[in-house]
């Protein structure tokens, strides 16, 4: 099995790793955490849930803070620790996920825009959209069914990059 020590550089590259890898995370974790939870309390009132658009724009949120964590956190842990631990590289389940999250997290987001864009659109154009679509129950399916084609979309990911083998070197 092959293995990756981690060696020092000079002083100068060790601090500016410091503070790229470890110190930034920190903070875009702590102030994305503290804006995205901020978004979500104020949109989840009952006068703001009615709106269709601000029920994407919750789970834009949602998705916006996992993906924070899933990019920071891990670069931040193994910075600290000197490349001595990690969170993905713990089992085959996490590092399953650490492929699988990257890309989930991205579409999903990417996609709760789109439909904020949408339907900002068609709520100005169109009179039939404000009546009949623009509704959070509609909306709240919309997200919901995004959710799970997108993971079925990208379920492939699991599959990825592992394999075991046993080599014999007596002969």
């Amino acid at each position: 099995m092959a293995s990756w020590n981690r060696k020092q550089d000079p002083p100068t590259y060790e601090t500016a790793e410091l503070i790229i890898s470890g110190i930034i995370p920190i903070f875009l974790i702590v102030i994305g955490t503290f804006g995205n939870l901020i978004c979500i309390i104020i949109l989840s009132d009952k006068q703001n849930r009615q709106i269709s658009t601000n029920i994407y724009l919750i789970f834009l949120c949602l998705m916006d803070t996992i993906s924070l964590y899933q990019w920071n956190l891990s670069n931040v842990l193994y910075t600290f620790t000197d490349g001595t631990k990690q969170i993905w590289g713990t089992s085959i389940i996490m590092c399953k996920l650490s492929e699988f999250f990257p890309f989930y997290c991205l579409h999903t987001s990417a996609m709760f825009l789109t439909c904020v864009e949408l339907d900002r659109a068609c709520l100005l154009r169109s009179t039939w959209y404000k009546r009949k679509i623009a509704r959070s129950r509609i909306a709240l399916l919309i997200c919901v069914i995004i959710l799970l084609v997108l993971f079925g979309l990208n379920r492939f990911l699991f599959g990825l990059g592992f394999e075991y083998s046993i080599y014999d070197s007596s002969t």
